[in-house]
């Protein structure tokens, strides 16, 4: 509560004293004591004003004072009330809310438990539904496909729960009294015998039906790596039959434009990029995104030793062991000088000797032996038409597998030396 600062004590006024002490006991004359008179008198003014500011404040003062006295009477009151609810309400429902929160926790706790061990209990009758629906389908049924989604639903329950003791208390029966964990192992070796056994038997008959009814089930029992080696096997299989079937075609249709083993390597490329783009959807769908690498990676293989055949036989066939050491038998001028010479001699009917240095005056190689550049020249034009489809396939492999260090064939490496020495 704030007091009007206009009715404040201001404190004593010092009043002003002439410049030269005028009293009483020092008047001399009638003047000076009539001034002397003067000055007590003005004095005596001013305390007077004073004194009734004093008094007038005060009683300001006073009247503040009583309103706080009663303000503080009243407030007084409230914090004993106050003291007296927190004391004695608030205290005993602090008590009780405390009381109230731990038995929550308590129940939250026992509730989560309870949902734990329903889980778990759950899961232990889903794996003996599963161990008893795999022994039954592989018995007299044999029920392939059901067994295998039996496998593939016990496969999602927990190892420690397939472990516990609790599971192995519940689940062996009188006809399967193996613990779970045993009985699906030997299911599932028993299972990727069968199938293993069935698609080579499928892939001998050309069953393609049987082949992918076998292939898809190969990742429900956990075998997905048997699954992709024999996939991987089967196709690559296709390609060496499909690559000897080629050659045997373009060895007709090619020998007129001497492009034969070309037209073969193109056939090649051009049948394993069918076979991953016709085949990716298939794999990755029942095995996984990114597994199709493991079979282009068997297809890579199989096409380094089909390419590596028909290089082989184009080396041999077009002798370029012999050519490569003609080439480097002689200088450029002199196989240049050849060919013009064989130019005009051709025209002439005329034949070519060997601008092969000598030797004491003796020529090193027979006089009929001669350099056929543009036999060369062909022979390059086949290398370049083998290279272009090999190209485009690396390009093709390597975005499909979508990486980026996917090397060329090892028997391409020849081609590239006679391209080199050429």
């Amino acid at each position: 509560m704030s007091i009007d600062p206009a009715l404040k004590f201001q404190g004593p006024q010092v009043l002003q004293s002439p410049p030269h002490s005028i009293n009483m006991q020092n008047a001399r004359t009638a003047e000076e004591v009539l001034a002397a008179i003067e000055v007590l008198q003005r004095r005596q003014n001013a305390l007077a004003t004073q004194l009734e500011a004093s008094l007038l404040s005060n009683e300001q003062n006073s009247r503040q004072l009583a309103r706080l006295n009663l303000s503080r009477a009243r407030i007084g009151s409230v914090a004993v009330a106050a003291r007296s609810l927190s004391r004695n309400m608030l205290g005993e429902a602090s008590v009780t809310a405390g009381r109230i929160s731990q038995a929550v926790k308590e129940l939250d706790l026992e509730q989560d438990r309870v949902k734990a061990t329903l889980g778990v209990v759950e899961q232990v009758v889903e794996l003996k539904a599963c161990v008893l629906g795999v022994v039954g389908c592989m018995g007299a049924t044999q029920d392939w496909e059901t067994a295998a989604e039996y496998m593939s639903r016990a496969s999602k329950i927990p190892t420690d729960v397939i472990n516990s003791g609790f599971a192995a208390t519940i689940v062996p029966t009188a006809e399967v009294p193996d613990p779970p964990r045993l009985t699906l192992n030997s299911a599932a070796q028993s299972l990727s015998q069968l199938f293993l056994r069935e698609f080579e038997r499928a892939v001998e008959h050309e069953d393609g039906a049987s082949i992918t009814r076998f292939f898809k089930m190969f990742p429900l029992i956990g075998q997905s790596k048997q699954g992709l080696d024999a996939y991987g096997k089967y196709v690559c299989q296709g390609v060496a039959s499909r690559a000897r079937v080629n050659m045997q075609s373009v060895s007709v249709s090619g020998q007129q434009d001497g492009l034969v083993y070309s037209k073969a390597l193109a056939k090649l490329f051009e049948h394993i990029a069918q076979l991953v783009d016709s085949h990716t959807p298939l794999v990755e769908r029942h095995y996984g995104a990114g597994t199709m690498v493991k079979v282009i990676e068997r297809l890579h293989s199989e096409a380094d030793v089909q390419g590596g055949i028909i290089l082989e036989t184009w080396y041999d066939e077009r002798t370029i062991d012999r050519k490569l050491t003609d080439v480097k038998s002689y200088a450029f001028s002199f196989l240049v000088q050849s060919f013009l010479t064989t130019q005009k001699d051709n025209k002439s009917g005329a034949r070519t000797q060997s601008p092969a240095p000598r030797s004491n005056g003796k020529q090193l190689r027979p006089a009929d032996d001669s350099i056929d550049l543009r036999d060369i020249d062909q022979t390059l034009n086949e290398i370049s038409a083998m290279l272009m489809p090999w190209s485009l396939y690396l390009r093709f492999m390597s975005s499909r597998a979508e990486v980026s260090g996917i090397q060329g064939a090892n028997t391409f490496q020849r081609l590239q030396l006679v391209v080199t020495l050429n």
